[in-house]
């Protein structure tokens, strides 16, 4: 590939969103295929992890193709065809953010950081990373029946959460739909042995599902309304936090059990 084009290209493939290490492995793709993701780590100079992140988020793209024998670079017409795909759904996404604008009209320097993620997997990690912060008490509200089926591994890693949680912390829940994966949250033992105390409220929360907690800073906003475009959004901010600390005790003194 003539070097000006090659240039060209990564300035679009950086400007369509792509990370740094995508970027390079996918254009040294372009150049030629390799046979594994050892040899693009030797041919980059990119970590072993690095490139195999960057493998797996170009995969999950569909921008590369991975064989049995080889890992290539797929044409630019389906590149051209995901990036419109990509567009579409970074405008159902840029919807379901907007519904969070209420928890994020807050000054600018109070958000210490911001991140978004779009698949099960990014989701699974997310929601487990909530497990693990300092804090006494786990606070969740909203569909859990319904997160649960999106997240990857499922009830496995909710269970996972669950066993991370319970080492320091218990667990205070409002669920507003619920079906067996609430229902396992909901035993006797659960709240004797996990310390889970969940209430039910009929209420329209439909499809989100919020993690927060007594006193870290990090909420969870998961939205999975649509199942082609799911979007989770990590915030870290005191004042969001303790806007959602509030809004979960008026919930909490409407009643309901499990």
């Amino acid at each position: 590939m003539p070097r000006n084009i090659s240039r060209k290209l990564e300035k679009l493939l950086v400007e369509a969103g792509l990370k740094e290490s995508e970027t390079i492995l996918y254009l040294e793709l372009v150049k030629n295929p390799a046979q594994n993701t050892w040899e693009l780590a030797k041919r980059t100079g990119l970590s072993k992890t690095t490139c195999y992140r960057a493998f797996e988020s170009l995969k999950n793209l569909k921008l590369i193709t991975k064989t049995e024998e080889s890992i290539k670079a797929n044409s630019l017409k389906s590149l051209v065809s995901e990036l419109k795909t990509s567009s579409r759904n970074l405008n159902k996404t840029a919807h379901k953010l907007q519904q969070l604008s209420p928890f994020l009209r807050t000054p600018k320097d109070s958000i210490q950081s911001f991140e978004t993620y779009y698949t099960p997997e990014q989701i699974a990690e997310a929601y487990l990373f909530m497990s693990e912060q300092d804090y006494d008490t786990n606070i969740d509200f909203g569909d859990f029946e319904n997160f649960v089926e999106i997240i990857s591994g499922n009830i496995r890693t909710s269970y996972k959460f669950r066993n991370n949680r319970v080492k320091h912390a218990s667990n205070r829940a409002i669920c507003t739909t619920y079906g067996p994966n609430t229902e396992s949250f909901c035993t006797r033992e659960a709240k004797t042995k996990y310390k889970n105390f969940v209430e039910i409220l009929p209420i329209e929360f439909e499809y989100n599902f919020i993690i927060f907690s007594d006193r870290s800073d990090y909420v969870l906003f998961n939205n999975f309304e649509d199942e082609e475009s799911l979007v989770s959004t990590l915030v870290k901010s005191q004042a969001i936090a303790n806007f959602q600390r509030k809004q979960f005790e008026i919930f909490s003194h409407q009643g309901g059990n499990a």
